[in-house]
């Protein structure tokens, strides 16, 4: 028996996934350019907003970068004023960055320009097919993220 077009779409969701992933990133990247920002450091903003203040290292973790790029990232946002860099009080080597509020204004016109991209890219789906697909992908998002934070030797 065929697959259907439906039955072979649902087969290869990885696929499907990663497709739309690249036409997502390609109006993502067309979004936030006019507010000079890259999706790294869009990424690094919403672990700051979504976590709060984190240390250096966590966001190393968190991006799946290394440190050399991270203070990279780091810097641009700094001198945007986008982040804000502190000393740990317990650990003085220790930076913590957090948000400024002009990063928390920034990620809120941000957050407009993405659901005007989810706008977009979903408008075949009802409101409800959108509200699951979206509880839906942060389950996976969830489950897989538990892998990028652990050492991958199996060590704490």
């Amino acid at each position: 028996m065929s697959a259907t077009g439906s039955e072979a779409r649902t087969a290869a969701s990885s696929v499907l996934i990663s497709q739309l992933a690249r036409g997502m990133r390609r109006r993502i990247e067309q979004a936030i350019e006019p507010l000079g920002l890259r999706p790294r450091e869009l990424h690094a903003l919403q672990h700051l907003r979504e976590r709060g203040p984190s240390p250096q290292q966590t966001l190393v973790e968190l991006l799946g970068i290394d440190a050399t790029n991270l203070v990279a990232i780091l810097n641009s946002l700094d001198n945007a004023g986008l982040i804000e860099r502190h000393r740990d009080r317990t650990d003085r080597r220790r930076a913590i960055i957090e948000l400024s509020p002009s990063g928390e204004r920034r990620l809120a016109d941000l957050d407009r320009a993405l659901l005007e991209i989810d706008d977009e890219v979903f408008a075949p789906l009802t409101l409800t097919e959108r509200q699951t697909l979206n509880v839906l992908l942060a389950q996976s998002v969830e489950h897989i993220a538990t892998d990028f934070t652990q050492p991958q030797d199996g060590t704490c």
